[in-house]
């Protein structure tokens, strides 16, 4: 008896548990059709344009230092080993800057790319949530493709709510 009522039991939470509505949609798509995205896009360059115009003279100067010095010493003129020591604490020092300026310009790229997402993200979540919960979805997941993979690998197009994301969002995607 006791069998019986377990596989009952086990049979409903069953059913419940695949009545229950999922959804997805394509986050990046959304996100390619929102107006706002051209502007973080402009702003991004912009400021990439400036960070590589202050890294260019950085490294225009150790290059220039870095020539200077195999110059001389290819001519052939005297060099002591502390100038030569000297000379090459200066190109290590040099080097160095242009590596860090590097560092921190795709460091301040990133930060500032994700400081302009996220109202943007939050906008598109609100959206999702709203479809969300109109919809009655319990689960709403991404599409997207990582590492060449999508996460969902099929989808009843009737599950697809990205026409209503966008929808909500006042844009439309193809």
């Amino acid at each position: 008896m006791k069998k019986y009522i377990f596989i009952l039991l086990l049979a409903l939470l069953s059913q419940s548990a695949w009545s229950q509505k999922i959804g997805y949609t394509n986050v990046e798509l959304i996100l390619q059709y929102m107006p706002e995205t051209k502007a973080i896009e402009t702003e991004l360059t912009k400021l990439e344009q400036a960070i590589s115009k202050s890294l260019e003279v950085k490294q225009k100067y150790y290059q220039q230092k870095l020539t200077e010095f195999m110059e001389y010493k290819q001519s052939g003129k005297p060099i002591t080993p502390e100038q030569e020591k000297l000379a090459m604490t200066e190109l290590q020092k040099l080097e160095g800057e242009v590596q860090k300026g590097i560092a921190d310009a795709e460091e301040r790229m990133m930060k500032r790319r994700m400081d302009l997402l996220k109202p943007v993200q939050d906008k598109m979540q609100a959206a999702i949530d709203g479809v969300a919960k109109e919809g009655g979805y319990v689960y709403i997941l991404n599409q997207a493709v990582g590492a060449g993979i999508p996460s969902i690998l099929y989808g009843r197009e009737s599950d697809n709510v990205t026409t209503l994301v966008a929808k909500k969002l006042g844009i439309a995607v193809e």
